[in-house]
């Protein structure tokens, strides 16, 4: 039996690792009309195998909001499938969806590759009602029985990164985005408003005080605020946007 050169094992495992997979993916949950979509974001170029990739949605039972079928277009649905793991789990006030997906098609031969630092759109997932979903990592996601929080394996190696943007909510006019989230203290609020109308933008920390307040009167167009929380305490923020008399509230994780 023939014994490989060391140039060619080395030459093999590159191929099955990819161009470069010694950096981690992140994961964040993006609001696209009356669709989620969950978006990988690596931090290195790669087109190997993405053997393995776990996330889990969270949302408030007593909403009534639902998500529907997860959808995929393009190579996605080739180099990594992903599928529900079960039904919905019920846990206090919460619903958890665990979706999970096992890829064996080197990226290659699809003629797809990852680009360090852009976004790929991986899955979109219809939802109905009013509420807000969340990719989570929490004590029911860890728990050993659920094995559910958020896992990216590339090549048969954890290349697990980040949740950058965990919360979207399912109802949204011009749609809040604050992003990266969790973050250091800083991150940037983004929405659009369509027609002239009176816009507050109010950050309240977890005690319920006003940390930030902004009123503009008859505002249209393209808003965006680069915030800083870096001089006080870490922990849960909440972001309240109302516009047309109607109140938006997000979640802001200052870890």
């Amino acid at each position: 039996m023939k014994v490989l050169h060391s140039a060619a094992v080395l030459a093999l495992a590159c191929f099955i690792a990819g161009t470069t997979s010694a950096q981690n993916v992140d994961i964040g949950l993006h609001r696209n009309g009356d669709r989620l979509e969950v978006h990988l974001r690596p931090t290195a170029d790669f087109d190997g195998i993405v053997s393995s990739l776990v996330f889990t949605i969270r949302w408030d039972r007593s909403t009534g909001a639902t998500l529907g079928t997860l959808q995929q277009e393009g190579a996605a649905a080739q180099y990594m499938p992903v599928r529900r793991s079960g039904g919905a789990h019920e846990h206090g006030t919460f619903n958890y969806q665990v979706f999970a997906g096992f890829g064996m098609t080197p990226m290659a031969s699809l003629e797809e590759d990852w680009k360090a630092g852009e976004e790929i759109v991986v899955a979109s997932i219809p939802v109905s009602g009013k509420g807000e979903f969340e990719l989570i990592n929490d004590a029911w996601t860890r728990e050993v029985a659920h094995n559910a929080n958020y896992y990216i394996s590339l090549g048969g190696q954890d290349r697990t990164g980040a949740i950058y943007k965990g919360l979207a909510t399912a109802e949204e006019s011009g749609g809040v985005t604050i992003q990266p989230n969790p973050n250091n203290g800083r991150f940037t609020v983004s929405f659009t408003s369509a027609a002239p109308a009176d816009v507050t933008v109010e950050l309240h920390n977890a005690l319920g005080q006003s940390v930030y307040n902004e009123t503009l009167r008859a505002f249209e167009g393209r808003y965006t605020k680069e915030m800083d929380l870096t001089s006080m305490s870490n922990g849960a923020y909440y972001l309240k946007v109302k516009r047309n008399g109607e109140t938006s509230t997000h979640k802001v994780v200052y870890r």
